[in-house]
């Protein structure tokens, strides 16, 4: 299974040692992703991406799996299609950026640099958030 044909993205890497170490960076990936959407300090996006390759390079039936999944899998397939994320999702991610940041910021934080440091990390992830490309969904 690991060397066969996956005709959606690509083929499966040709030698399996390869496709090992890509599909053991893959669930470390995915991990720190998922981790990602609970910790803001972590990013999502890059990592869920990068798991996205490695299992696409590695193992069709781990890619087809990811991309099903009904909450990342619409992210997934609109970066991949169109290299953007729609307005929805943008929303979404700097609501929860806000809200998680924001609020310890205010509340469970005393130190004022790092209150500053939760805020100036809000704010670079609202700037890379508004220069990535807004698409339409699918």
């Amino acid at each position: 299974m690991l060397h066969e044909e996956y005709s959606e993205m690509g083929t499966v890497h040709r030698s399996w040692v390869v496709c090992w170490l890509l599909w053991g960076i893959g669930p470390l990936a995915l991990g720190l992703g998922v981790f990602g959407i609970f910790l803001p300090l972590v990013p999502t996006t890059p990592f869920v991406l990068l798991a996205t390759g490695c299992y696409m390079r590695s193992s069709p039936r781990m890619h087809h799996w990811l991309v099903s999944s009904p909450m990342l899998g619409p992210v997934i397939t609109t970066w991949q299609a169109k290299r953007g994320l729609t307005l929805r999702t943008k929303v979404t991610t700097l609501v929860l950026v806000w809200l998680m940041l924001g609020s310890a910021a205010l509340w469970l934080v005393e130190n004022q640099i790092m209150q500053y440091g939760l805020v100036i990390l809000a704010l670079v992830k609202t700037i890379v958030l508004a220069r990535l490309r807004t698409v339409q969904s699918t």
